[in-house]
C-alpha cells in the first residue's frame, strides 16, 4: 500500500479533508518536504493533525525534521531529524546571529510516497554510518574548541591571580598605594618599595625626615612622602 491509498482508506480525518490533502500532494514528490504552512491548507483540527500523521509516522509514510528558522533574518538553516541533536546556541549561517536553536525551529514532514518500496538494507546502513560519522567529526571539533576554550582562560586566570597577589601586597605594604592610584588612575601603578633599585640606599623627604615610598608608574619612577605627601619624579641615566 502507498500513500495515496493509505489516505483513501483511513478514517480520521473525513472525506473532504483526504481530498484536499491529497490534491496538495499533486504538488509533491518523494522525499519532498512538506511545512506546516501547506498543511494548514487542510484545515485540520489539533486532534485530526496529532492524531494522522502519528500514524502516517508510524506507517512510514512520513519522517518529522526539524529545521532551525533564525529570528533575526528569517531564513531557514540546518535540518535536524532528532530533537536532542539541536544545538542549545549557535549562530545563524547566513546573518551569522547568535540564538537559541531549540527554541527557534520548524518542525516540517518528509513524504515518503512507497509507491514501490524497496528496502536496501546495506543502503540504509550506510547512511546511518555517514550520518554517525559526520556527527562524531562535528562533536570531535566542539570538544577540541571547549578544551582551546579552557586552557586561554585557564592562562588568563593565572595572569589575573599574579596580578591580584601584586595589587594585594602593594596595598598592605604601602600607606600611599591607594592615594597614588586614585591620582595616576588612568596608569598602571606598581610600588617598588623603599629601596632605590640598584643604588642600595633610600630617599627622604627635605621636610618631615620620611623614607619615601618609590612607585612605578607607566615606566616614570615617581617617590612619594607617606606623611607629607610631597612627591619627586626620580630620573636614572
Amino acid at each position: 500500500m502507498n500513500l495515496l491509498e493509505y489516505l483513501h482508506d483511513q478514517t480520521i480525518i473525513p472525506a473532504e479533508k483526504t481530498e484536499k490533502l491529497l490534491k496538495l500532494l499533486e504538488k509533491f514528490d518523494e522525499n519532498d518536504v512538506m511545512y506546516n504552512n501547506a498543511i494548514a491548507e487542510i484545515d485540520l483540527t489539533n486532534e485530526e493533525y496529532e492524531e494522522l500523521f502519528a500514524e502516517l509516522e508510524k506507517e512510514s509514510f512520513v519522517d518529522s525534521i526539524y529545521i532551525i528558522k533564525c529570528p533575526y533574518c528569517d531564513t531557514l538553516g540546518n535540518t535536524y531529524v532528532e530533537k536532542f541533536d539541536i544545538p542549545e546556541l549557535d549562530e545563524c549561517r547566513f546573518c551569522h546571529e547568535e540564538f537559541n536553536h531549540k527554541e527557534n525551529y520548524e518542525e516540517a514532514f518528509r513524504i515518503y510516497f512507497n509507491y514501490h518500496k524497496k528496502v536496501d538494507i546495506l543502503e540504509e546502513l550506510s547512511q546511518k554510518i555517514t550520518y554517525n560519522q559526520d556527527r562524531i567529526f562535528e562533536i570531535s571539533e566542539q570538544v577540541k574548541e571547549l578544551e582551546n576554550n579552557r586552557k586561554s582562560l585557564q592562562n588568563e586566570n593565572v595572569k589575573f591571580v599574579g596580578l591580584r597577589d601584586e595589587l594585594m601586597y602593594d596595598k598592605s605594604e604601602s600607606k600611599m598605594y591607594k592615594k597614588v592610584a586614585e591620582k595616576y588612575k588612568n596608569n598602571k601603578v606598581k610600588f617598588i618599595g623603599t629601596l632605590l633599585y640598584m643604588k642600595k640606599c633610600v630617599v627622604r623627604c627635605s621636610q618631615c625626615d620620611e623614607t619615601f615610598e618609590l612607585f612605578d608608574i607607566g615606566k616614570r619612577f615617581i617617590g612619594i612622602c607617606p606623611s607629607c605627601g610631597f612627591e619627586i619624579e626620580l630620573v636614572f641615566k
